[in-house]
């Protein structure tokens, strides 16, 4: 009966992220490299804040000092205003030329403009593609100049 308990209760801790809407990103060899948690929170796979995605569009680091912005439809600028990327609501983020640069699937799976995997989610939020998008602009190396 114990050993049932312990099960249990591991079980239970290790679906809490997913619960709670955090995300969890994996590179494409399927190691960790940081969370994103319900709250706006960005870590790395150390657990180390990077920065936050505040619920107005903010983009902050982990200074607290604003980085850029992405507005409700998917317009992500730096910190003086200037478009960088945008996001269509199919998950495609294109750049300034409208080339793509990344497509986030509704599953969390991230392709690059080569259609190569460069990044799994596992996790549920209402806004998860939008987090992405900030994740692989301002939090990450992942996306190609």
């Amino acid at each position: 009966m114990r050993n049932l308990l312990v099960i249990v209760v591991t079980m239970l801790l290790l679906a809490a992220p997913s619960i709670a809407g955090d995300i969890r990103l994996e590179g494409s060899n399927f190691t960790t490299v940081g969370y994103i948690r319900d709250s706006g929170r960005i870590e790395n796979a150390s657990f180390e804040i990077l920065g936050y995605i505040k619920e107005d569009g903010r983009i902050e680091d982990d200074s607290f000092h604003t980085l850029g912005y992405i507005d409700e439809n998917g317009r992500i600028e730096d910190d003086s205003f200037q478009e960088l990327y945008s996001l269509n609501g199919n998950g495609r983020l294109t750049d300034i030329s409208f080339m793509k640069v990344a497509e986030i699937h509704s599953d969390g799976t991230v392709e690059n403009n080569h259609f190569q995997v460069i990044l799994y989610a596992d996790g549920t939020h209402a806004e998860m593609t939008r987090r992405i998008a900030v994740f692989l602009v301002f939090f990450s190396d992942l996306l190609e100049d």
